[in-house]
């Protein structure tokens, strides 16, 4: 029976005899493994740092040297990267011995038959697979867990902010009376937008987990766009004036009417025009606008920022990806793709003529049967 190897698994067989080396590379090579052969310490030290092996098969006696030393040399060990195996024709206990303390996987006594090589072989082969898949998935393991700690201290980093405002907005208000001045309503205004973004934060965190589990259903309902750009429009209203930013609405009246979930629409909006007015200049404006097209209605934020790598372009919607844009949760725009998706559509950046930024929701037209109302989970 022939052991069949994985292609591109390569062997380093080092032995003096060249009998035994031209014999040794066609059984492996015949068996689909890419093997290499040496006969002596010199010629193995070249090829061992230029080649990246799976096995090492060493002859004890070397006419330069001496395998076992030579297998120190190379700092192999027990379970490490890559295994390695002795050949030899003593039958001498103590000699084996010595090559399983030194942490050799296995022994071949020469003569030995193509059988016995290729099931040896074959099955420290398994072992060093086995080893490698389970330290990736430990190494996965790892960074996922990295990944959430990291998240639960960007999160709490990024609500502070919001959180401070409000104490601090409160703490006016109370300082001064009852609330009559105009100045003292802006006040308690800046602090309900502090508190909108919380929430809005918080849902899409939430609502991001449900997606991931298939659970994020649309609540379709007939939505009016210029409406909710409206409220998009005056929540950052205070942020705008700030930031010495402005953000202007372009919705023309045949592109304001759709069939939609006006909660997933309203928060996507929300984070790309966020997105959009964090990295904008003072002084430039954003725009928020959409327009009727063959396959359905295209929905744009606009910005004059500094745009976005080409090599970030394909992981900007990737969970906790941070790039030089996105230096906040990384929760955001992943919620905008999940959202998009449960809305059949599509969302993607593209560079903007003159620089910037553009980034587009492409929503389809609905059919029929999507002009009822879907109900779907909305405990927000």
């Amino acid at each position: 029976m022939v052991i069949l190897g994985h292609m591109g698994q390569r062997i380093l067989v080092i032995e003096d005899d060249a009998n035994i080396q031209g014999y040794a590379k066609t059984v492996l090579e015949n068996a689909g493994f890419e093997s290499f052969v040496c006969g002596t310490a010199a010629e193995a030290r070249k090829i061992f740092h230029s080649v990246k092996f799976d096995l090492l098969i060493i002859d004890i006696g070397l006419p330069d040297g001496n395998g076992l030393e030579l297998a120190k040399e190379f700092n192999l060990a027990a379970g490490g990267d890559p295994p390695f195996m002795f050949l030899t024709a003593s039958s001498d206990l103590k000699t084996r011995l010595k090559c399983f303390n030194l942490g050799a996987q296995d022994y071949i006594p020469k003569p030995f038959a193509v059988e016995e090589l290729l099931a040896r072989v074959q099955a420290h082969l398994k072992l060093k697979q086995s080893r490698d898949t389970l330290a990736r998935r430990n190494y996965e393991l790892e960074l996922r867990h990295r990944a959430r700690q990291d998240l639960t201290d960007m999160i709490v980093h990024d609500l502070k902010a919001p959180l401070a405002s409000i104490k601090g907005t409160l703490q006016l208000a109370a300082q001064y009376g009852l609330i009559s001045d105009k100045d003292h309503h802006n006040l308690l205004t800046s602090a309900g937008t502090a508190a909108e973004f919380m929430l809005l934060m918080l849902n899409d965190l939430l609502d991001l987990g449900q997606a991931e589990t298939a659970c994020l259903k649309p609540d379709l309902a007939a939505v009016q766009l210029d409406e909710l750009a409206g409220k998009v429009s005056e929540l950052f209203r205070g942020w705008c004036r700030n930031r010495g930013v402005s953000l202007r609405v372009v919705i023309p009246p045949e592109s304001s009417r759709l069939i939609s979930d006006a909660n997933l629409l309203f928060r996507i909006l929300v984070n790309l025009a966020s997105n959009a007015l964090k990295f904008s200049p003072r002084g430039t404006e954003v725009t928020l606008e959409a327009a009727r097209t063959p396959a359905g209605l295209r929905v744009a934020v606009c910005d004059r920022g500094p745009g976005i790598p080409k090599e970030q372009k394909p992981r900007l919607f990737d969970k906790y990806a941070t790039g030089d844009r996105s230096q906040g949760t990384g929760v955001g725009l992943a919620f905008c793709r999940a959202a998009a998706q449960a809305l059949r559509g599509d969302i993607h950046v593209e560079d903007r003529p003159g620089g910037g930024s553009v980034f587009a929701l492409d929503l389809p037209q609905p059919t029929k049967a999507q002009n009822g109302v879907g109900p779907g989970p909305r405990a927000r």
